[in-house]
């Protein structure tokens, strides 16, 4: 960071992690994710707690309005909420901002900014260059500015995963149904999303085998109204490695090792399954 003359660093949306970031910079961290754990010395914006939730895009905004005018920056904040809570949040003035900026619009420029990051080409870096590059939702969702081609491509190419994946036939344990899959894309938050739609009364696990290396990374999504952290962290589980159980209590998962991985599904009841049931494979769906 000394090699661009950063004087401090701020951290949005960083989620329940206490591990340092870089200790020598003054750091500001703007979150909602639900824990009390944040770096030594950080200085902390947060609304875990307090009823709503806001998210991190509308804390920003609440922070940075007394120094700009705010006005031209608020589809931004709309963007962000309906990104994290969707277009209905029973959140103040939402309905009006959400109006002004055009719902169509930021829905559509929602989803397309979030595809770039699930593609397989993981071009987060474009959507942040078309984001800071609109003026508008609008900008985005008509294609007025460089880059939203490559973007929809992206969700063409998520959209296909997610249904190729979605096919997985479920394995059950009691009220748990794992759905085993292999992708490239970041697709399996949709999948627990989809098939917790058809289960209603399980708890569903995406887990993904081809998305990093060596790594499962899955999704846990649920109808009832379950702490789904709590429900990982409760598990008879040895400590493990990696990613687990963070997030919101009713969207976690992880990112494991092959073998922690297969471990967890001991604990929640799965047996029998071995080394090659999680490992990257072609097309197949499950």
């Amino acid at each position: 960071m000394s090699l661009v003359g950063a004087e401090a660093l701020v951290v949005l949306a960083m989620g329940n992690r206490a591990a340092p970031i870089l200790p020598d910079l003054p750091t500001l961290i703007v979150d909602h994710h639900p824990t009390t754990e944040f770096p030594e010395g950080a200085q902390v914006l947060s609304s875990h707690g307090h009823e709503p939730v806001v998210p991190s895009s509308l804390l920003t905004y609440a922070l940075v309005s007394p120094l700009i005018i705010p006005g031209p920056l608020e589809w931004l904040a709309v963007l962000g909420t309906v990104a994290e809570l969707g277009p209905d949040a029973p959140l103040p003035s939402l309905k009006d901002a959400l109006r002004r900026a055009g719902r169509k619009a930021v829905t559509e420029a929602v989803a397309l900014l979030n595809a770039a990051r699930r593609s397989t080409h993981f071009a987060a870096s474009l959507a942040l260059e078309v984001l800071m590059r609109a003026g508008s939702a609008s900008d985005i969702d008509e294609g007025r500015v460089p880059g939203v081609d490559a973007l929809r491509d992206c969700r063409l190419e998520v959209q296909r995963e997610v249904a190729r994946c979605s096919k997985t036939p479920p394995r059950i344990a009691g009220n748990v149904a794992l759905l085993l899959f292999s992708s490239g894309a970041q697709v399996h938050p949709l999948v627990a999303i989809r098939w917790a739609q058809r289960l209603p009364e399980h708890i569903v696990i995406a887990a993904n085998a081809g998305y990093l290396p060596g790594r499962v990374d899955f999704a846990l999504r649920s109808r009832e109204p379950r702490d789904l952290i709590a429900f990982l962290r409760g598990l008879d589980l040895a400590p493990v490695e990696g990613d687990f159980a963070h997030g919101h209590p009713h969207a976690t998962g992880g990112s494991l090792s092959s073998r922690d991985f297969l471990r967890l599904t001991e604990a929640l009841g799965f047996r029998g399954l071995q080394a090659h049931d999680v490992e990257r494979r072609g097309v197949a769906p499950g």
